[in-house]
């Protein structure tokens, strides 16, 4: 059976190792070296919808011996994307890597390979699959944000990990952020805000890329909808947030039991929220299963908490 690797981004490999398992089917097996995924059964297409994978592809050959990789390489023209995962591993990388590519032509009209050193031994693999870095620098740039607006990879990071099917739903919608990226990814999205300019404000920004999500005036406490596929939002919190104390609290629990009202079974919900909250009882209670939890660094004053649960 066929293998496929991933190069992870590394500032969070665990939550860049998440949006994978995310994106491939359960059933998946995977294997982990440091910044790079061996998984099985292969898929070609998966960078380009994600927001933490710099690149996938079919992977040819494992080995700490660059003597196995040049047979295999030797006498063909490839151009070669090399990849250092540890830094201080450069010095002992360069004398293997000229060794493993000894006769090679290069050229970048040939085939992409891939050739990464990491944990003391070589990753060889055919790339099939590349981040696509220029739309979430486009999306970054929409008419309208606000202070703590969720970026576009952390938005698209957000609904991959929400598993959708074919809709997904942000019951906070703010600016649209999230909705953007739902879209982008060739998802039916909706919507919610309570507040009538903040719609009207992710209404232009999704006509600004093209993009046409509905949008309803309701709120997060009380979704009007049923049997939704997923969820993925983010609610208040933090400095820019209105709500304080225990108006906050009450929020999210209101959220919560309105989330598990509106989601179908099995369906998964991914939401940041500041660290320093701690929302597993809250969740358990209106039967939510904790299926993973991932902190992200955001600046000195905020590090987000992303939960990913899925609904009982």
């Amino acid at each position: 059976m066929k293998k496929g690797y991933a190069v992870l981004k590394g500032n969070n490999y665990f939550l860049s190792l998440a949006e994978l398992k995310a994106l491939l089917p359960d059933e998946a097996k995977i294997s982990y070296f440091t910044g790079v995924a061996i998984f099985t059964p292969f898929q070609d297409k998966l960078a380009r919808r994600s927001a933490r994978i710099k690149r996938n592809g079919e992977l040819i050959l494992i080995s700490d011996n660059p003597k196995e990789i040049n047979e295999i390489i030797r006498g063909k023209c490839f151009w070669i994307k090399e990849d250092i995962i540890m830094g201080s591993q450069r010095d002992e990388f360069k004398s293997l890597y000229h060794e493993a590519i000894s006769g090679v032509k290069i050229s970048k009209s040939c085939e992409k390979i891939d050739i990464i050193f990491t944990d003391g031994v070589i990753i060889l693999g055919k790339t099939k699959d590349e981040i696509d870095s220029k739309s979430v620098i486009n999306h970054n740039k929409k008419p309208y944000s606000q202070s703590g607006t969720m970026n576009a990879e952390t938005s698209r990071l957000m609904v991959n990990l929400a598993r959708p099917k074919r809709i997904v739903l942000d019951p906070f919608t703010g600016t649209g952020s999230i909705l953007i990226e739902a879209r982008w990814l060739n998802y039916n999205c909706i919507g919610i805000d309570i507040d009538k300019k903040m719609l009207d404000k992710a209404r232009l920004n999704l006509n600004h890329f093209g993009y046409d999500c509905e949008l309803m005036l309701a709120s997060a406490t009380n979704i009007p909808l049923h049997n939704i596929d997923s969820i993925a939002t983010d609610p208040p919190y933090g400095r820019s947030s209105k709500e304080r104390g225990s108006n906050l609290f009450e929020l999210y629990e209101k959220f919560f039991a309105s989330s598990a009202d509106s989601l179908r079974k099995n369906g998964y919900m991914a939401f940041a929220t500041d660290s320093n909250f701690n929302f597993i009882d809250k969740l358990r209670e209106n039967s939510f299963i904790l299926r993973g939890l991932h902190f992200l660094y955001s600046h000195k004053s905020l590090t987000r908490a992303i939960y990913v649960v899925q609904r009982r």
